[in-house]
C-alpha cells in the first residue's frame, strides 16, 4: 500500500483501536497467529504498511481495506465486532491492561465533548452549549455550562460574541447563549486522550435517549 493510503489506513485504526482500549499490545496478540506485529506502525510517519497486515487487521474488525480508507468516522461498536475480537475484549485485555488503565475514572466532561464534536455533531463547527450538552451520559447532561478554556478544551473553540437568543426568555437583557466556533479540525493527539476517558457505548446510549426525548416533544 502507498504511504498517502497507509497514513490514512494507520489513522483510522489508531482512532478505533484506543476508543476500544486496545493497546498495540494487544494488536499483536490478535495477529500473533499470522505472524505480524502490528507495533510501531502508528510511529512510522512517512512509512507505508503492507497488504497482508493491512488486510488482517481490517478483519480484526469485521471490515475490509476500503472502509479504513474511506470512511472519516470509523467508531465500530464492540457488539459488531468479530466474535474473535469480541472475546479478546472481554476475556484477554483486562488482563493485559496495568492497573493504572484498568481503574475507573469520574466522567470528563471535557473528553465527552471532544468525542461528540468530533463524531456526533454532524461537522458543525459553530455551536451553543446547549447543542452539545443535552446529548452527554448523566450528570454532565445535567450541566449549565462547559469551560472551553479547561483541560483537554483548551484552544480548541473561540466565543464568538454572538448569542443564540431563548425565545421563552423574552427580557431584552438577556442576550442568550455565546456561539462558540471550533479553531480548526481538533487535533488528533487530543482526540486520542478524549477516546482513553470515554466509554462510546455509554455516550451513544446517552445520545439515543436525548434524540427519542427530543421526538416526543415534537409529537
Amino acid at each position: 500500500m502507498n504511504k498517502h493510503f497507509s497514513q490514512i489506513f494507520i489513522t483510522n485504526i489508531k482512532e478505533l483501536r484506543v476508543s476500544l482500549k486496545i493497546t498495540e499490545a494487544g494488536m499483536d496478540y490478535l495477529l500473533q497467529k499470522y505472524n505480524l506485529i502490528y507495533t510501531g506502525n502508528e510511529k512510522q510517519s512517512k512509512g507505508s504498511i503492507s497488504l497482508d497486515l493491512a488486510k488482517r487487521v481490517s478483519d480484526l474488525f469485521g471490515k475490509d481495506i476500503e472502509y479504513f480508507l474511506n470512511k472519516d468516522s470509523v467508531l465500530i461498536s464492540e457488539d459488531n465486532l468479530p466474535t474473535e475480537t469480541q472475546f479478546f475484549l472481554t476475556n484477554t485485555l483486562p488482563y493485559m491492561l496495568n492497573a493504572e488503565q484498568d481503574k475507573d475514572e469520574k466522567l470528563s466532561i471535557y473528553a465527552y465533548t471532544i468525542v461528540y464534536l468530533k463524531y456526533y455533531n454532524n461537522n458543525k463547527t459553530k455551536f451553543v452549549n446547549s447543542e452539545i450538552l443535552p446529548f452527554l451520559p448523566a450528570p454532565l447532561n445535567k450541566s449549565t455550562s462547559i469551560d472551553w478554556s479547561g483541560g483537554l478544551l483548551k484552544g480548541l473553540a473561540t466565543n464568538t460574541k454572538t448569542y443564540k437568543k431563548n425565545p421563552l426568555i423574552p427580557d431584552p437583557r438577556n442576550r442568550g447563549e455565546a456561539y462558540y466556533q471550533l479553531n480548526g479540525p481538533i487535533p488528533t493527539e487530543t482526540v486520542d486522550k478524549a477516546l482513553k476517558k470515554v466509554n462510546i457505548a455509554l455516550l451513544e446510549k446517552a445520545i439515543n435517549l436525548a434524540l427519542k426525548k427530543m421526538e416526543e416533544k415534537e409529537e
